[in-house]
């Protein structure tokens, strides 16, 4: 779904800062490289009217670094090279999910003349994900109904009934819903080698451009820095 209270940009750009991020999260280092990282990403999604979603990854973000200070080293660097970047891109894919209509962006890449091969799989993950999560959801209500609720210390004191009620539904829901969605877009004829029309007009504005220089200038700075002999801590 669009948002209604940020800005409306392409959604071509979202998809870069999507992939510029998760390239940059794991080859640059961490520290205030990473902290930059993240603030860019963060900085989008409240350009894309995500107030409560962008509070709540930040702060998150917050207590896991302010975490990694007081953990042992172990620990510590688990969330500092896996949590932190990891919970970066997932702001990134936010950010995709919860402002662009899955149509927008097949007709955007399908107009940048982006190969069938590469449209089909994106087209495919984008319509699964959102049906992975709600199936997520009716398994752990299923579970709960049954007196069997689906928690940390369930999952740590009764590891084998986890598997049973939970992993195994979600694995038969994830056969059933790759096959649906894949008779479904195949039925919407998306691998038929001929020109097709689209009823959402994609169309790339003057504030378009303008957003995506600072974008790269933005991540610039984020490469510069991590070349640069300065610490967070």
């Amino acid at each position: 779904m669009r948002t209604h209270h940020g800005l409306y940009y392409d959604s071509r750009i979202k998809l870069l800062l999507i992939l510029l991020t998760s390239a940059l999260a794991f080859a640059l280092g961490g520290g205030l490289t990473g902290l930059l990282l993240f603030g860019v990403v963060c900085l989008f999604s409240f350009l894309s009217g995500l107030w409560k979603t962008s509070i709540k990854f930040l702060t998150a973000y917050i207590a896991l670094l302010m975490l990694a200070q007081i953990l042992p080293i172990h620990l510590s660097s688990v969330i500092t090279f896996f949590l932190l970047r990891i919970l970066t891109i997932a702001l990134a894919l936010n950010i995709l999910f919860q402002t662009t209509e899955i149509a927008e962006l097949i007709a955007s890449l399908q107009v940048s003349h982006i190969p069938q091969a590469i449209v089909i799989p994106i087209a495919i993950i984008l319509r699964f994900l959102p049906s992975l999560k709600q199936d997520a959801i009716y398994i752990k209500q299923g579970m709960k109904t049954r007196g069997v609720g689906l928690s940390f210390w369930r999952v740590l004191s009764h590891p084998a009934q986890t598997y049973e009620g939970f992993l195994i539904p979600i694995l038969m829901r994830l056969l059933m819903t790759a096959t649906e969605l894949s008779a479904s877009a195949e039925t919407r004829g998306i691998s038929y080698p001929c020109k097709k029309t689209h009823y959402i007009l994609v169309d790339f504005r003057l504030r378009d451009g303008l957003l995506l220089i600072g974008m790269l200038a933005l991540f610039a700075v984020v490469i510069w820095t991590s070349f640069q002999p300065i610490s967070l801590f």
